[in-house]
């Protein structure tokens, strides 16, 4: 008897287990519990959101001052050509930098230290010639991006826009430092200063190299740069022109005292042929 209730127990759980293993949902009940869960999501029995074609506004929540919309500034200007001016001044950079790095190191080194200056000015071997001519080319390109950059900032109104402002930038900032540099010349041989007039303007193209150098990361950026305001860029080239400008000043200051240059030539000097050109400069740009 008790034999018969065992083989009876393990035949029926033999008979569940079987029964657990065969009674396994189908693809048709699996298909049947996803069509359930689906139908959860429908909005108004559909699959798919249906598109409103009729809008009405309801009017009298909308405040009296309107609705506004956020506004970021942004360039308003084409920067295909700026792309190749930029690239244009990196190739010249890395020349510079794979073929005169020494001379790289010592024009930096000029702008702190006088005594480098001097020997670079008494040296004039090849590498600072023609490592000097590519900076100077690399100034002259990126001095008139910058210039580009902060009038397309201030909205000057200009007849030119574009491509076509930075050409005009380009030329008046090539007339300019040339017209400069033949005046210094012109009165360096009246008053007989032909050396410190030379030694100055050796000290103002390797300011101007240095000052191109550090406004090319700074013109790249508000170019292309993820900022949405450039103001805080155009602001510090200014800051690196202001500086290196007063910094210039002094040291033609200290070579032309150094030479016991005359005061009343040192003030005609920097009367005529730095401060008046600014003044003049500023005022047809504020007009």
């Amino acid at each position: 008897m008790n034999g018969d209730i065992i083989f009876q127990g393990i035949d029926t759980a033999t008979v569940a287990n079987n029964s657990v293993k065969i009674q396994k949902p189908t693809l048709a009940q699996l298909r049947y519990w996803q069509r359930l869960k689906e139908n959860k999501l429908l909005v108004g029995g559909k699959r798919y959101i249906e598109p409103k074609t009729e809008v009405n506004l309801v009017t009298s929540i909308v405040p009296a001052t309107g609705i506004g919309l956020p506004m970021h500034e942004r360039n308003t200007y084409n920067t295909d050509w700026l792309t190749l001016i930029l690239l244009v001044a990196l190739v010249l950079f890395a020349s510079v930098r794979a073929s005169y790095s020494k001379y790289l190191n010592n024009l930096f080194l000029s702008v702190i230290n006088n005594a480098t200056s001097t020997r670079m000015f008494e040296e004039k071997s090849y590498s600072i010639i023609n490592g000097a001519g590519r900076l100077e080319i690399l100034f002259y390109l990126i001095f008139s991006v910058f210039l580009f950059q902060a009038a397309s900032y201030v909205n000057l109104e200009l007849p030119f826009q574009n491509r076509i402002l930075y050409i005009a930038i380009l030329g008046c900032a090539l007339i300019y430092f040339m017209i400069k540099k033949i005046a210094y010349r012109t009165i360096g041989n009246i008053i007989e200063r032909t050396e410190e007039t030379g030694e100055y303007l050796f000290n103002h193209d390797n300011f101007n190299r240095v000052t191109g150098l550090i406004l090319f990361p700074i013109v790249t950026l508000a170019a292309f740069g993820p900022l949405k305001n450039s103001g805080a860029l155009v602001l510090s080239g200014l800051i690196v022109c202001s500086i290196s400008y007063f910094l210039l000043l002094g040291r033609g200051i200290s070579i032309l005292l150094k030479k016991q240059f005359s005061i009343f030539y040192l003030f005609l000097y920097l009367c005529s042929l730095e401060f008046l050109p600014l003044l003049l400069i500023s005022k047809i740009v504020v007009a």
